[in-house]
């Protein structure tokens, strides 16, 4: 085999990772995003190794079709992480705001506790 059809064969197994980890984003399957995440940096070392074995030119040549296909997932996968963090900010703001209105509600209800000892004789 090839630098070439090894590198052919690292960045398909990243495009697999990156739709997998884009799959697993929008299900909110944190623990696989971080799997997918690990394993696409494992593969990192390698891709840069095949690559200069290539040289600059071939390598621009031959992938960069897939370079610009894999850029594309990336951004998708995080914008949609940016998508999902912003709801669950605003998913914990709302939760702050109904435990604030609770403890209110709370009080109004609830009579102070009494700080000292009453004694009946």
């Amino acid at each position: 085999m090839t630098s070439a059809d090894e590198l052919s064969a690292v960045y398909e197994q990243w495009q697999s990772l990156t739709e997998d980890e884009g799959e697993a984003i929008e299900t909110g399957d944190w623990p696989s995003v971080e799997q997918y995440q690990n394993a696409k940096a494992r593969l990192q070392p390698r891709i840069v190794e095949l690559s200069q074995r290539l040289g600059t030119a071939t390598h621009e040549r031959k992938f960069r079709g897939i370079i610009e296909e894999l850029m594309q997932l990336e951004r998708r996968n995080s914008a949609a992480l940016k998508r999902r963090r912003q709801a669950a900010e605003e998913q914990k703001r709302e939760m702050d705001r109904a435990s604030r209105h609770l403890r209110q509600l709370h009080k109004s209800y609830i009579p102070p506790a009494r700080t000292h000892w009453q004694s009946y004789s």
